[in-house]
């Protein structure tokens, strides 16, 4: 390699290595500050969570960058091994070899201890501030330069002055503690506290029971005794609680009142006391953090007091036990007092007397309106009630005009009737002549088999159209049934071909599919059929010379309605009267009612349907119907015209 090559890799090299040291100098100063919070128990538990909640709620609102938090229970009451702090350690080395803390937060003295003993090992260096330590307790660990924090004093005596004050006669007091190192510490530091009243009252420490021991004794003590209850996280065999819950239990199997020095404990069976509140704890810990993650040395910021006392009781258990309330220190709080009906109810009665001045203004208001409100509903009754006779009436109307209709239609294919009854019957006569000569030529039997077969067919072909007539002719409420379209078009077909024929008409039906139901009457389809084909071959009739077609379509769309579309060559309409074809009394035939196309219209729109026309680009009109398609097999049937026929008399 030459020289220059070398020294050309040389300035490579220095300049990724500048470019790697400016990289981690950004990402170091833009990384998310991260913070540790260890607890010495579990950081549910209700004073530790109130702790809890302060220091985050001040750091992620105080810092002007995101805050990464993570939080630790150290559970040392539940985990009393010697070598259980051993393994926090090792738990610790390897959850956060790769993710050092810019601060820790040690909550409770047992936290900080552990922190500052295992400072070589674990987190060198990192800040620690502390909070909720005894004042003692820090003079005696010469605290490192990373380590500040808020201590609290911690005083046991002002509870059982109060305690004293409120039963005078008091000549036992019985200290209630658990067995593990914070239970045990704090009772160390009451023992000292209280060594003041030794002389007045007799003391006795239950603190190496088993609970149902300890609620045992505490269910049978001596009169003139008082509780003063600690905290029991462990009992004497090694089981863990929760101390809000065991002063749950004390309270209600005891037979002396429990007096506390913590306000979480009132409430929850404690009479009170003189009881200091760690909820100023987290702020005033998460403050001092937030100035070192700002730049600012530990050792810069002296240690501070926090924790504030104020005298807090529980009305319930004062009324319970009969402690007089003119007894406690003036500045005493009172939770759970029952208020005055006056202080409870005032909104409410002074409510109710305006309330009761108003309505002796509004009654006669109220009264009239409530008479006005009948007799609109009278009358809004009668309208509904005209209404509805209107509607049976107009409904009445359009019945009588269809069977008005369908009997003139009937009387103007009088012609097209008499070819179609009188084929069969010629056809009948014919077949009996043929008979009777069969049978003077003593014919076989096969002959006059065929001849019978013939009569019967041809009388039944005459029976069926009469059927067809009679059912056209009948005038009943209508029955819905389930209505095959197409073989009702293809039976109108077959009643008007002789009319067709006549006038040199040609029928065609096409259709997409065998069947297609529609939930009707089909006396009603059959008329509108009726009345849309004849109206088709009179306007090819008047048209003169030309096609003289009529070109029936169906065809069922994907939304379930079937359209049906009725193509004539005819004169037509203009473009103007097509809506005016559906109008009453509009009729383009000088002997016309102008009642076809209206009560067609009237009968499709009450199946659900509609109808409209269309004029066509060569010549003629076509007429569409839309009706719905139902699903045969959930609908009652058709019956065959010839036993619907035979069912009924009315005629």
């Amino acid at each position: 390699m030459t020289g220059r090559e070398h020294s050309c890799r040389r300035r490579v090299c220095c300049a990724l290595g500048a470019a790697l040291a400016l990289f981690a100098l950004t990402a170091s100063v833009h990384a998310e500050p991260q913070v540790l919070i260890v607890f010495d128990e579990d950081k549910d538990l209700p004073g530790l969570a109130i702790i809890n909640s302060n220091l985050q709620q001040v750091l992620r609102s105080q810092l002007r960058e995101p805050v990464e938090i993570y939080t630790e229970s150290l559970n040392l009451s539940r985990f009393n091994n010697p070598d259980y702090p051993d393994a926090l350690e090792q738990y610790f080395q390897r959850k956060y070899q790769d993710r050092r803390p810019d601060l820790i937060v040690a909550v409770m003295e047992p936290a900080l201890d552990f922190l500052i003993r295992r400072a070589d090992t674990l987190f060198r260096g990192v800040p620690i501030v502390f909070c909720g330590a005894d004042p003692l307790d820090v003079e005696a660990m010469s605290l490192p330069d990373n380590v500040t924090g808020v201590v609290m004093k911690r005083s046991f005596a002002p509870t059982l002055d109060v305690a004293l004050r409120l039963q005078p006669a008091t000549r036992n007091v019985f200290v209630v503690g658990g067995s593990s190192r914070f239970d045990r510490h704090l009772q160390a530091i009451a023992r000292r506290d209280l060594q003041r009243f030794e002389k007045r009252v007799h003391f006795t420490w239950l603190t190496e029971q088993s609970r149902p021991q300890l609620l045992s004794e505490l269910s049978a003590l001596p009169a003139d005794s008082v509780i003063y209850y600690l905290t029991v996280f462990a009992d004497q065999t090694g089981e863990a609680f929760v101390p809000h819950e065991v002063l749950s239990d004390i309270a209600r199997a005891a037979n002396a009142p429990v007096y506390v020095a913590v306000d979480q404990y009132v409430g929850r069976g404690a009479v009170g006391g003189s009881v200091y509140s760690v909820a100023d704890l987290g702020q005033q810990a998460a403050a001092m953090g937030i100035r070192i993650l700002r730049g600012e040395a530990p050792s810069h910021i002296p240690v501070t007091s926090g924790g504030s006392y104020r005298n807090l009781f529980d009305w319930r258990q004062l009324d319970r036990w009969g402690l007089d309330q003119d007894l406690l220190p003036a500045d005493s709080q009172v939770e759970n007092e029952p208020a005055s009906i006056w202080y409870l109810y005032k909104g409410y009665i002074l409510g109710g007397a305006a309330l009761f001045l108003l309505q002796t203004g509004l009654v006669v208001g109220l009264l009239v309106s409530r008479a006005q409100r009948r007799r609109a509903e009278r009358l809004r009754e009668q309208s509904e009630e005209r209404r509805l006779r209107a509607e049976d009436e107009v409904r009445s109307q359009r019945d009588e005009l269809a069977h008005a209709l369908r009997v003139t239609t009937l009387g103007e294919m009088t012609a097209s009737l008499t070819h179609e009854l009188g084929q069969p019957l010629t056809a009948i006569i014919m077949n009996a002549e043929a008979m009777q000569q069969l049978l003077a030529r003593h014919a076989s039997e096969t002959a006059i088999r065929e001849a019978i077969d013939d009569v019967m067919a041809d009388a039944k072909r005459a029976t069926e159209t009469v059927h067809r007539l009679r059912a056209l002719f009948r005038k009943e409420p209508p029955p819905r049934t389930c209505v095959d379209l197409h073989a009702a078009i293809e039976d109108v077909l077959r009643l008007l071909e002789h009319e067709m024929r006549s006038r040199h008409i040609r029928a065609r039906f096409v259709h997409d599919a065998a069947e297609t139901y529609v939930r009707g009457d089909a006396v009603q389809l059959r008329q509108v059929l009726i009345n849309l084909i004849v109206n088709a071959a009179e306007a090819i009739a008047a048209g003169g010379e030309g096609a003289r077609e009529i070109y029936v379509e169906s065809c069922t769309s994907k939304t379930g309605r079937v359209q049906l579309s009725i193509r004539d060559t005819g004169v037509g309409v203009e473009e103007p009267g097509l809506e005016k074809i559906f109008e009453h009394f509009v009729s383009s035939k000088p002997q016309g009612l102008g009642m076809g196309l209206a009560i067609s219209r009237s009968i499709v729109e009450a199946h659900g349907g509609l109808i409209w026309a269309t004029r066509n680009e060569d010549r003629g009109l076509t007429l569409h119907v839309e009706l719905p398609v139902v699903d045969a097999a959930a609908e009652p049937a058709e019956q065959p015209v010839e036993h619907a026929a035979s069912q009924r008399a009315n005629v």
